[in-house]
């Protein structure tokens, strides 16, 4: 069962990287539909923005939550 949490842990860990490139591309395409945008800009740039921090704490929060229970858990 260690072998499986840990797995799973390292899985989450690995996971966090391309998250967190994920969001910066998210900022910058919304960046650019903020600055060049027109009219609609802002509207499609809010959600880029928000569409990027949800993602990063999904995947953050997963982590966290995973460590915290096989911390406070024992199978």
């Amino acid at each position: 069962m260690e072998n499986l949490i840990a797995t799973g842990q390292a899985f989450l860990e690995w996971l966090q990287m391309p998250a967190v490139i994920a969001t910066a591309i998210a900022f910058c395409i919304g960046g650019y539909y903020l600055i060049f945008g027109g009219e609609q800009g802002r509207q499609k740039a809010v959600k880029w923005f928000i569409g990027g921090v949800v993602g990063l704490i999904v995947v953050l929060g997963a982590y966290s939550l995973a460590n915290s229970i096989s911390s406070n858990i024992k199978f």
